[in-house]
């Protein structure tokens, strides 16, 4: 990862020991630890990004990001099902900038569970390297949640039921209050990005 410094409005690159020792001549203090090291529910810095662990596995840390990768977006084009909407290739999209800082490697594969809110198994599950959290995994996490959550809707993965049920429109969300609500899958909602990485990889507090 490159870094810069600004002088006079002009970005100037520096290598790694440059900025190392003009952070030492500053007296800038930079925290940097294992992402083992960060307890549940802290914020971490992963590059540019502010992710908030939601859960520690020994080798592995569960996180979300903190903010909205995506202010609003449709869920999909013509239904509720996560995978091939909207929403899940602008997960993928965040899993590649996310690579791109920390390695493909360390981004752990994990498994999507796209049971309907009332119990069908219609839509089955998926493997992704990042995605939406579920409306299980929100009632697992709220205690985490509701202290960073977004102050407007974001879509979960689950769908309020199928076609089986004749409701493949509507979709699980957070709201800006906390709770789990729903909506449209042709709404404008946001995309908040889950993901399982390494615990070995380095991160800031």
């Amino acid at each position: 990862m490159q870094n810069f410094i600004s002088v006079d409005g002009q970005k100037i690159a520096l290598t790694k020991e440059q900025m190392e020792k003009a952070v030492e001549a500053l007296g800038i203090q930079i925290q940097r630890k294992t992402l083992a090291e960060a307890a549940v529910g802290e914020t971490v810095k992963i590059g540019g990004l502010e992710m908030v662990v939601l859960e520690q596995n020994g080798t592995e840390t569960s996180l979300i990001l903190k903010n909205l990768w995506v202010k609003g977006s449709e869920f999909g084009e013509d239904n509720n099902r996560y995978d091939g909407s909207y929403v899940d290739e602008k997960c993928q999209e965040f899993a590649k900038a996310l690579a791109d800082i920390v390695g493909e490697d360390n981004l752990v594969l994990h498994e999507v569970d796209l049971t309907s809110d009332d119990g069908l198994k219609d839509y089955g599950t998926v493997e992704r390297k990042a995605s939406l959290i579920t409306a299980d995994m929100y009632r697992k996490y709220v205690d985490i949640l509701d202290t960073v959550n977004p102050k407007q809707y974001w879509w979960l993965a689950t769908p309020h039921s199928t076609k089986r049920h004749e409701n493949d429109s509507w979709v699980k969300c957070g709201a800006p209050s906390g709770y789990i609500g729903h909506g449209h899958y042709y709404y404008g909602y946001g995309v908040r990005p889950f993901c399982i990485l390494k615990s070995t990889i380095f991160v800031s507090g």
